[in-house]
């Protein structure tokens, strides 16, 4: 009787630690920090995205409004759990498959992929190789998710779920595009307002970009289009707002796949398409004070960010010897971004 009666007690007390866990929890919700040098960013901390409240919900809605980059650490979640926590950030979200990464697509959430360096053994994926192109192994490559591609819209939710981090490398910079737009001079926003960008993932694909992340380095520009890769072609603005709710411009942009660039003051075809990509992302997406800020990772960090207001690198996979691992959303979207063509 005394060993049932200590069970009970203990059984008890454990109990209680839980609901005042909880009860502490949803009345003083989660706490913020900004680590990374950038405003836009900020690390989120004490809460756990498999059971919150829906105030909790709501002020995490709000804060991915104002700040385009939300970094949840020790998170234990499932490819299914990300996605339902990342659908919370786009109310016009779709189940589309929007990565190409099939080989590492896991079984049971088919819109998350394993991605990283390594042989993938996760949620289902069983002894898969990684690959990357090229380009991804030893440049910091700066892009924006699947600006450019034929026939989809970019997502405005993007996610990195972050299984196994290498002690060294594997960081991931970001940038705001809405930053880099208010830096601009008016002169500048005027001529980039008139801009749209046409992009190639064909020749995006199989392009070298040099050591910025950001300059390419081949001319394949200047070789004779097939109508095949005519065809696939895109051509969207560069400066655009991101929704239809949004006040605030913001660039739209992905250097590895700008093939030129079309419109102009009159219409006319602007020369140098390269020059000027460079120009704007030294001196307007990267110089700025406060413009940049970079994730050192820790195993279990999930991050989820405005794809639409902010640019990203990538991570060379030859920049560390051990396995990373990461699952990785494009989450799907009806919502499109407007043209924001106007004067100013």
């Amino acid at each position: 009787l005394k060993e049932t009666y200590l069970l009970l007690h203990n059984m008890t007390l454990y109990i209680m630690v839980t609901l005042s866990i909880l009860f502490l929890t949803s009345c003083f919700g989660f706490t913020i920090e900004f680590p990374f040098g950038a405003n836009f960013m900020t690390r989120i901390k004490n809460i756990d995205l498999t059971r919150i409240t829906e105030q909790t919900k709501a002020d995490l809605q709000y804060l991915f409004k104002t700040t385009p980059v939300l970094v949840f650490e020790n998170q234990k979640i499932t490819p299914e759990e990300q996605f339902f926590v990342c659908s919370l950030f786009d109310s016009n979200y779709t189940t589309q498959v929007l990565h190409p990464f099939s080989e590492t697509a896991v079984p049971n959430t088919k819109q998350i992929a394993i991605r990283g360096k390594g042989i993938a053994n996760h949620f289902g994926v069983e002894n898969v190789p990684i690959r990357n192109t090229r380009s991804f192994r030893y440049t910091p490559v700066w892009h924006q998710d699947l600006v450019g591609s034929k026939d989809v819209l970019p997502p405005i939710v993007s996610s990195m779920y972050m299984l196994k981090t290498p002690r060294y490398g594997g960081t991931t910079s970001f940038a705001s595009m809405e930053g880099a737009y208010e830096a601009m001079s008016v002169e500048h926003r005027n001529i980039c307002s008139n801009l749209q960008c046409v992009y190639s993932s064909y020749h995006g694909l199989f392009g070298e970009t040099d050591h910025t992340g950001y300059g390419r380095v081949d001319k394949y520009w200047r070789k004779e289009l097939t109508p095949e890769l005519s065809e696939q072609m895109v051509t969207q603005p560069m400066v655009i707002y991101p929704t239809s709710e949004d006040t605030k411009r913001t660039l739209m942009l992905s250097p590895n796949k700008v093939y030129k660039f079309q419109g102009g003051q009159g219409g006319v075809n602007p020369p140098n398409e390269k020059k000027k990509t460079r120009f704007i992302m030294k001196n307007y997406v990267l110089s700025p004070p406060g413009n940049v800020g970079t994730i050192k990772y820790r195993d279990n960090d999930l991050v989820i960010f405005n794809n639409r207001k902010v640019m990203h690198t990538s991570s060379p996979t030859e920049e560390y010897d051990e396995c990373r691992y990461f699952a990785l959303l494009f989450l799907g979207t009806t919502s499109p971004f407007l043209d924001s063509s106007l004067s100013f």
